[in-house]
């Protein structure tokens, strides 16, 4: 009998020492790839069902007791058990300074040992996100292990994990050297790019909505303004900087804040298709849908304060619920794109397939399980994401979003910006139109009091002089009286004669603009006979549109009778030129000159000026100053007053 029991006995041995020497090891080396090393396939776990035993207890356990976890991921789903997580490691390098480094920052307990081979406990340390940030053993946003063991030594690592939430994490085993420098330093990189691109699009969103004036825009603008904000939050951030006292916020922000980004990316994605106009029905169920989200919220505020055991159906519930409005959201896109062929669709598709990527990604993460971060192995710095909770997947998603909502943003600006261009050249062209009706009408007008005038008035007073002399010859005592009504008849005559021909130019109306301009510049030399007017022009002025040469003339008038009633000047020149395809106009004088400002302010003759001259697309130029003359030139494009044209 007792050579049965010790060879019982014998074989448990046996087999224990079997299972031992089984049981995967983590080799660390000094190899240039063995900076960090992944703890996935090393890792075996026990599942603690009276969650009450102690290390001690565990260490006793036989070997079989633990399970292999032979998963790249440590995915739990919603465990309320306690889990005891183990793995041996052999230091084959010449570093002894090591740290373990458990990522997921929502973990509310977490107790780490370090064990030698016969099961003494030489280190341990108690953490998680239901203690004060100070609380931890490093003060890092994940929880980072200090782990020392020389080099030829091996030692058994523990991790207890007591989940409220569902439970998904990553172990990683770090140089110490290596995480606290190159690794932290390449995040840091990472972190700080990510968040200056979001500062910058939220900078040049806001210009771009504040000019365009589409207010659904800043739906999407709150969307990116809280993604910012969650991210870091999601990542642990926020709990070390801004509520490191507060743990119980770390379970309600991120959550939060999760639901809002979701609906306001709804809310822009409704407004962006007008779908209260266009599609009520599917209107009315993005309300339902944006309830839904809210109460979700409500929930999982209450079961901080108040915990159900509910919590894990709530979230599948809701992880059910935005995977179906997903596809509901993704068919209606893709109706109408084929149905109803619209080309924008094309684009926001992939806006929303990304923005769900990122969203059902972290619902999965929330139920605890971890997914395929394609984004971690196809960009080049994806394997440094690997201490990242938020995986790579979901920052680049939202990245591309992004850019591809500024860029539909700013091709919409574009579109608004040609549009109002397109609306301020018209109105330019029907002001113009106006303006040259309104002139042809005055010039009509001219023409024809001009035409009174000269035709009727001008004979009448010509005839009343003929009778008035008769009628003094006949009565030479009245002689003088006469002679008296004939001069005065003639001034009479002279003045509106005069008027007659500032009405309009017979020159002008009968030959052209040369000849008209030469008239005009010999009446004021008679006007003013103590007034040196000199005229030069090298242009060809016959090739002009009618239009044009009325306003040319109507400017030279004008300025000229500035000249006559304003400037006392003894020289004013007048010059025509044509050069590289414009035609410049100067009128210049040496008389007692003007304040600009009091001009342009109160002279109506030049606010004339500006007008004709703004029609023929042309600029104006003034330079005066009091005893200094005034100088105006007035440069106008050939293109816009050649006739063909």
């Amino acid at each position: 009998m007792r050579s049965t029991s010790l060879l019982l006995l014998f074989l448990i041995a046996c087999l224990t020492m079997a299972a031992q020497a089984g049981t995967p090891m983590l080799i660390l080396s000094d190899t240039a790839n063995a900076a960090h090393y992944a703890i996935s396939r090393e890792v075996e776990i026990f599942e603690d069902k009276s969650n009450s035993r102690s290390i001690e207890e565990i260490t006793a356990l036989p070997a079989v007791a633990f399970i292999p976890l032979h998963h790249p991921c440590c995915n739990f789903g919603y465990e309320r058990n306690t889990l005891w997580l183990r793995f041996r490691i052999s230091n084959k390098s010449h570093t002894d300074r090591f740290l373990l480094e458990v990522v997921n920052p929502f973990i509310n307990r977490l107790t780490f040992f370090e064990t030698d081979a016969a099961g003494h406990v030489l280190h341990s340390d108690t953490t998680g996100a239901y203690f004060p940030f100070a609380h931890r053993p490093l003060q890092h946003r994940n929880f980072l292990f200090p782990v020392a063991l020389a080099p030829g030594d091996s030692a058994w690592l523990y991790l207890a994990i007591a989940p409220d939430y569902p439970l998904h994490l990553r172990i990683l085993f770090w140089s110490q050297t290596e995480r606290q420098s190159t690794q932290q330093r390449t995040e840091d990189i990472m972190l700080t790019t990510f968040f200056a691109f979001c500062a910058l699009y939220l900078l040049l969103s806001a210009i771009l909505i504040a000019v365009t004036r589409q207010h659904f825009q800043w739906y999407y603008f709150g969307y990116v303004l809280v993604t910012a904000i969650f991210i870091p939050a999601h990542l642990g951030l926020a709990f070390r900087y801004v509520w490191p006292d507060a743990p119980a916020l770390q379970f309600i922000i991120p959550a939060a804040l999760n639901n809002l980004r979701l609906v306001l990316g709804i809310q822009f994605f409704r407004l962006y298709f007008n779908l209260p106009r266009k599609a009520p029905q599917f209107s009315r169920f993005i309300d339902v849908t944006i309830g839904v989200f809210l109460l979700t919220m409500l929930l999982q505020v209450v079961h901080m304060w108040f915990p159900m055991r509910l919590v894990g159906w709530v979230l599948t519930s809701f992880f059910g619920y935005l995977m179906f409005f997903s596809v509901c959201m993704l068919g209606w896109v893709l109706r109408e794109m084929f149905y109803k062929r619209r080309r924008r669709a094309s684009w926001l598709f992939i806006v929303v397939a990304l923005h769900f990527i990122g969203l059902s990604t972290t619902a999965v993460q929330y139920l605890g399980y971890g997914t395929l971060d394609l984004a971690a192995r196809l960009l080049p710095f994806g394997a440094r994401t690997v201490t990242f909770f938020v995986p790579a997947t979901v920052m680049t998603a939202f990245f591309l979003e992004m850019v591809l909502v500024f860029y539909f943003s700013l091709r919409q600006y574009i579109r608004l910006f040609e549009k109002n261009q397109r609306t301020q050249l018209q109105l330019a062209r029907t002001k113009e139109q106006g303006l040259n009706a309104l002139i042809l009408g005055v010039e009509k007008e001219r023409r024809r009091i001009a035409r009174d005038l000269h035709d009727s008035a001008c004979v009448n007073l010509a005839a009343i002089k003929m009778k008035v002399n008769i009628l003094r010859e006949r009565w030479p005592d009245a002689a003088d009286a006469a002679t008296d009504i004939v001069e005065d008849l003639e001034e009479i005559y002279r003045e509106v004669r005069g008027i007659s021909h500032d009405l309009m130019s017979k020159a002008l109306e009968k030959t052209d603009l040369l000849p008209a301009l030469e008239d005009l510049t010999a009446r004021v030399q008679q006007a003013r006979p103590g007034l040196n007017v000199q005229f030069y022009a090298n242009a060809q002025l016959d090739d002009l549109s009618n239009l044009a040469k009325i306003h040319l003339y109507r400017i030279v008038q004008e300025l000229l009778a500035n000249v006559l009633k304003h400037a006392r000047a003894t020289t004013v020149t007048l010059q025509i030129l044509q050069d590289k395809g414009k035609l410049l106009l100067t009128v210049e004088d040496d008389g007692q000159g003007f304040h600009p400002a009091t001009a342009t302010s109160d002279g109506i003759g030049l606010a004339n000026v500006r007008t004709r001259v703004e029609v023929l697309h042309g600029t104006m130029h003034l330079d005066a100053a009091p005893d200094r003359g005034t100088f105006i030139s007035i440069e106008v494009p050939e293109k816009f007053i050649i006739h063909n044209s």
